[in-house]
Parts: C-alpha cells; structure tokens; sequence
C-alpha cells in the first residue's frame, strides 16, 4: 500500500495552522458517475486550505465502499492558475504532476511501475493553465465567460507532456439566471481527437455543482472515465484532524467491481 511521506505530511500540516485572518479552510465531496450506465465510479474528496495567499489542496480519490485509491497533492506558489501538484492512483500506480527541481519546473508521468518516468522541462505559456488551477482561470476571467465571451487557454495534459490549446465558452441553452455552465474543447482540427468537458457553476456563489466529461481517473486499461461529478453540498470548515486523515490515511490498490445493475444511479441524486 501507498502512504504519503511523513515531510509532505508535517509541511502541509505546519501550513494549515496559519495565522489569523487567512481565509477559511474547506472540504468538500463529489460523486463521479459513469456517463454511461450511471454508475457511481468514485468519489472525490478535497481539502483546501491557505497560506500567504496561496492556495494548496489535497484531493482524495475513494472507490464507491469509501475505501481511498489515489491522493493528490497541490501546491500553488504564486500563481493560482498553474500550481505544481503530484498524484498517485494506487489501483494502478500511475503517477504524473509537476515539480521543482533546482529552481526549474518539470512535467512527468509514469503509467505503471514497471515502466520509467517521461519527464520534461516545463515550459510555461502566457495564461497557462494546469491541473485545478482551471478553476482559478474561471474566476479571473469570470465577467467575460458570463457575457459569453469565447477564450483560448493553454492547458496542460501531464500524460502527454505538453499544452494544448483549449477552447472556453459559454453554454448558452444550458446557463440560466442561477447557474453558468462552461465548455472546454479542443480549440483546433484535432478537436475530434477528445470530447468537450462541461463544468457548471453557481452564479452568486461561482462555486463549481458539476463536471461532465473525460476524468481524470482512469480504468485498468489506463482508459479515463467519461464522468459527471456532482457537488451537492456546500463547502465545510476543515479541520487539523481531517487533513491530517486525508494525508495519512493509506491508498488501497483495488476497488470492488462496479456493476450498473447494482450501483446507485446518478439520475436518483
């Protein structure tokens, strides 16, 4: 089984114990549903808390009994829409993020571990997005989006090592007075290569309710989940002892089958 390491563990605990008047800590869950058949794939569970200004996050992937799979660690030093960050699924031992090394950033994967890491320089363009960091692209270019505007952004794909250029706009027969919903697609002729994400946000609060679209998580074959996650409830105050959990809590190398017949259907929550 897979721990996090006891220095990532005490340095993210000694940055949760901030001085007063940082913002609030928070933790929130949501439940990714096979596309499909509806299935409950798997939950999410993240843990966000601020230091100085910046943001990190950890996100705890668990199988539909509760019992966590992968950890993901995010760091963002000073700018929010590109933090460096570190998963493992455990299912699989597939591992990708983005780190420092000697003053510079590298991008890396290693899809099992019989297989060695492919690492490369990270070269940040103008606007680059990475990882979680998407959310913080939405609230800095919130009023355009919101007008309906259309916006290029690179995205990193960690599995392939590079930027893509993405396409971000409204979705227009899907936002409402009470909700903003988003697609995210290929914004060139390969387009076809990967199907549009769509993210839907609640106007007063921006805070994301859904995701629906190609996951990050990824089946035996090393095939990502077509998904739809729900948020339903509202971010809770996080507390020492819950991030503490998260971080040490150990990574089970299998899940249980997930049968259609069997599993609660997204349609009923």
């Amino acid at each position: 089984m897979y721990t996090t390491s006891i220095t990532g563990a005490v340095l993210l605990l000694a940055l949760f114990a901030v001085a007063p008047g940082t913002p609030a800590a928070e933790t929130w869950t949501g439940d990714a549903y096979d596309l499909g058949s509806g299935a409950l794939r798997y939950r999410e569970s993240h843990y966000l808390f601020a230091n100085d200004g910046a943001q990190h996050r950890v996100v705890l992937y668990s199988c539909p009994d509760g019992r966590p799979f992968a950890r993901k660690q995010i760091r963002d030093d000073g700018d929010p829409q590109a933090p460096d960050f570190d998963m493992l699924d455990a299912r699989l031992g597939y591992r990708e993020g983005v780190r420092r090394n000697s003053g510079k950033r590298d991008v890396y994967v290693q899809r099992t571990p019989d297989l060695s890491e492919k690492t490369e320089p990270l070269n940040l363009p103008n606007d680059g997005v990475i990882d979680a960091g998407f959310d913080a692209y939405v609230h800095k270019h919130w009023d355009a989006l919101a007008r309906g505007g259309s916006l290029s952004l690179p995205f990193l794909v960690p599995s392939k090592r590079m930027f893509y250029t993405f396409k971000l706009a409204k979705v227009e027969n899907a936002s409402n007075a009470a909700t903003l919903s988003l697609r995210l697609s290929l914004g060139a002729w390969y387009a076809f290569l990967a199907p549009h994400i769509d993210v839907t946000y609640d106007r007063n609060t921006q805070r994301l309710l859904r995701f629906e679209g190609m996951s990050n998580i990824r089946d035996e074959a090393l095939k990502n989940y077509n998904v739809r996650i729900e948020f339903p409830k509202a971010p809770a105050t996080l507390t020492a002892d819950q991030l503490a959990a998260a971080l040490a809590v150990p990574l089970v190398t299998v899940c249980a089958d997930v049968r259609a017949d069997t599993a609660t259907s997204a349609t009923t929550h």
